[in-house]
């Protein structure tokens, strides 16, 4: 009789270090559809920001390989990447070397080795759903920004709607690599809110997003648009207020 089939490992971070090479890979199945959710972020970004990011101070959580902070170093911010994942920093670094104002920092985005206040803008992009204390990571965003500065989270609902494409679709057809998403921690907007109004943040834009149906299927990764619901995925940015003067 044979053994029952390991249940499959969902949140698996293991692959951000087996795929680390590939971060900057178009072609790769690992990073394909990740560049295509780029173009949503770095749209959303420059909407609420500008494009001209000269003397911006950004911190991104999660960075990764850099998809995010390199692009908007392009555009003139100082830009600090941090990740747990050695190999993803170091892909980083490498793919980055000469860029100005560009610079990564291996660390935990719930403990990061930088001081408070400093930061006009941080970056949660594809990060919270793969932290079980997500809400330390929104903590650490609120010291690291200055009063008046702002948060940028781009996450999964916690949705049966979201679970069927973004996590069982999306991996059954190889859109994204297996076991890369956990349906159970995923975060619902409202909770996202709520928690970051514990921590002293007020909620600002809420912004949906929506799969592009057809270019998903020509190009074989997942490509989203602006949208009006945020049932699958969405944006949310947070403000740290400005301290009152007595």
């Amino acid at each position: 009789m044979k053994a029952a089939p390991a249940p499959r490992k969902r949140n698996d971070l293991s692959i951000y270090d087996r795929h680390a090479d590939d971060w900057w890979n178009e072609r790769s199945y690992f990073a394909k559809s990740l560049h295509g959710l780029n173009d949503v972020r770095l749209r959303e970004i420059a909407d609420e920001i500008g494009s001209d990011l000269t003397g911006l101070t950004i911190i991104d959580l999660g960075c990764g390989g850099g998809l995010l902070s390199e692009p908007l170093a392009r555009r003139g911010a100082n830009v600090i990447g941090i990740d747990i994942s050695a190999a993803s920093i170091a892909i980083a670094r490498t793919h980055g070397r000469g860029v100005p104002g560009l610079n990564y920092v291996q660390g935990d985005a719930r403990q990061p080795p930088l001081p408070a206040g400093g930061a006009d803008v941080v970056l949660c992009a594809d990060i919270l759903e793969h932290v079980s204390q997500w809400p330390e990571v929104i903590k650490s965003a609120f010291h690291l920004l200055r009063p008046g500065g702002r948060c940028y989270c781009s996450t999964l609902n916690r949705s049966w709607f979201s679970a069927l494409m973004a996590v069982h679709l999306s991996e059954g057809l190889d859109l994204v690599p297996r076991g890369t998403h956990d349906p159970a921690m995923c975060i619902r907007p409202d909770e996202l809110e709520s928690t970051a109004r514990q921590f002293g943040f007020t909620p600002g834009n809420r912004l949906g997003h929506r799969v592009r149906i057809w270019q998903t299927l020509k190009q074989w990764r997942i490509c989203m648009a602006r949208g009006n619901s945020t049932a699958i995925s969405y944006g949310a940015w947070l403000v740290r207020p400005q301290e009152s003067v007595s």
